[in-house]
């Protein structure tokens, strides 16, 4: 099957490396592929990479100019920051679910709720077409839109 990726138009192979993720990227792009699709492709290009060559392909979707088998880099100062940042939120998120859970289960009846009074209907009416009057019959072509003088309530009884 090798023989056939000397076609640069072969792109039915799934990637086991970053080279080959990056060459099946160039040969959809090379085949007419939008940018509005890039995402996807991205996707499809990395679905069988190893953890390793992903972070490589990954590295070549950021910037496809720089060295991609560096990298590896300890968090920043600021990473650590941010990353401390999140915890305290996630810490704050999960005591106010915790508090309006409780709050919820203390209001909750034991019972299901039951109605002192039903609920009163409002009184139904039926709408229905006013009768042509005579004068009409000759407009009757120029009408398109009607309007709500086409139509009276009758009440019941």
């Amino acid at each position: 099957m090798d023989f056939r990726r000397a076609d640069p138009n072969f792109v039915n192979f799934v990637p086991r490396t970053c080279y080959e993720a990056v060459d099946l990227f160039n040969r959809h792009r090379k085949l007419g592929l939008t940018a509005d699709l890039y995402p996807e492709c991205f996707v499809h290009c990395a679905k069988s990479l190893p953890d390793e060559e992903l972070d490589k392909f990954h590295r070549f979707i950021i910037n496809p100019n720089e060295d991609i088998t560096k990298g590896g880099e300890k968090p920043t100062l600021v990473d650590a920051q941010l990353e401390e940042e999140r915890q305290q939120l996630v810490k704050e998120a999960q005591a106010r679910d915790k508090l309006a859970l409780l709050t919820i289960e203390e209001d909750a009846p034991d019972s299901p709720m039951k109605l002192d009074s039903p609920l009163a209907m409002l009184p139904l009416t039926r709408q229905t077409a006013i009768p042509p009057s005579p004068d009409d019959e000759d407009e009757e072509d120029e009408k398109t839109v009607s309007t709500c003088d086409d139509f009276m309530m009758i009440s019941p009884g």
